[in-house]
């Protein structure tokens, strides 16, 4: 990640200064050596946590470190010790929070702006809509952190329980689940034709109402995409419950145009937050070769749906998947 302090005029720059001692609660007082020092971690293992962690070396002249940097610093290497963490661990564990974070904040960001722009006599755009967000966001940070530390530690414990859940044989690679990919039709063509603050309206329409229902039906969301949604269940009874509200509320919704679903049934590998294989893939052709409003399942699937009440299937003609070959395909009604 690119520092974009460096990039500010100099009256923006003493601005985002003082942005930043409200959010790190301390003004910038070390170099990248004194902080090393400081902290008694060595100087190349303070550089590689915190380009794992998503920021910008700074320059060795730089000073550009708080108390808190130092304080997060030992915090860092106090854990690996107790913990004995080996280097690869250490670094992956900054990466999956650097990653996430960084997504998040800009999202989080991105709605405080949204907010100001659209309030009467509010700022329309521009450094006063700028400044004005990034004052609201400070302000806002001491309420949202201990929010935030309440969902992750939610969040780990849902994790660990998949973990016990998918616990299987050393023998079986991955974990076995519903892979679903969900997508809006035509979205290209109606993104050409949008402007910026309709396009706008409809990705973040689709990102609440998918993210929704995949939640509601107890399962999860892997990632979105723009005009699509990757989404997981550990059941496909689950995954086709998703797949038809998904379906429904697409034909129902004004802001939003049909959608089309593929699901697969089988191993994944889990890495990154992301999962990998070819029931992933699978999920994904399907979708692509679906009509609009229609849901295509593999075979796998569609096994295990035969005995769900709520699921009527009708055979489709064998599809010939790129990557994957001749493939047997269900319409789920």
């Amino acid at each position: 990640m690119a520092d974009p302090v460096s990039h500010l005029d100099s009256d923006d720059s003493m601005f985002i200064d003082a942005v930043e001692r409200r959010l790190m609660g301390a003004p910038r007082r070390y170099k990248r050596r004194d902080l090393s020092t400081h902290a008694g971690v060595d100087a190349d293992d303070t550089r590689r946590v915190w380009r794992a962690l998503g920021f910008a070396n700074s320059r060795e002249a730089d000073v550009a470190f708080t108390d808190t940097d130092l304080d997060a610093l030992r915090a860092v290497s106090a854990m690996t010790a107790a913990h004995d963490l080996d280097v690869d661990t250490l670094l992956g564990l900054a990466r999956a929070l650097g990653r996430t974070t960084d997504r998040l904040a800009m999202w989080q960001v991105q709605l405080v702006v949204d907010m100001l722009a659209q309030r009467d006599g509010g700022p329309r755009g521009g450094k006063p809509l700028a400044r004005a967000a990034a004052d609201e966001m400070a302000s806002l940070v001491d309420d949202l952190e201990p929010l935030l530390l309440y969902v992750w530690r939610r969040n780990v414990g849902v994790a660990l329980a998949r973990l016990l859940a998918d616990a299987q044989p050393e023998t079986h690679l991955g974990v076995v689940r519903t892979v679903g990919f969900a997508d809006l039709v035509s979205f290209t063509r109606l993104a050409r034709q949008l402007s910026e603050s309709d396009l706008a309206a409809l990705v973040t329409r689709f990102e609440a109402v998918a993210s929704d229902i995949v939640s509601e039906h107890g399962g999860a969301v892997v990632k979105t995409v723009g005009d699509e949604i990757l989404f997981s269940h550990q059941d496909p009874e689950g995954a086709s419950r998703i797949a038809r509200a998904l379906k429904e509320m697409s034909e129902v919704d004004d802001l939003l145009p049909q959608m089309r679903v593929g699901l697969s049934t089988g191993r994944v590998l889990a890495r990154l937050g992301d999962i990998y294989g070819t029931t992933v893939n699978r999920a994904a052709r399907l979708t692509n070769a679906a009509a609009a409003s229609q849901i295509l399942v593999d075979e796998a699937t569609a096994d295990a749906l035969r005995h769900d009440p709520e699921s009527t299937l009708r055979a489709h003609e064998p599809l010939e998947l790129a990557g994957i070959g001749l493939s047997a395909a269900w319409i789920l009604l």
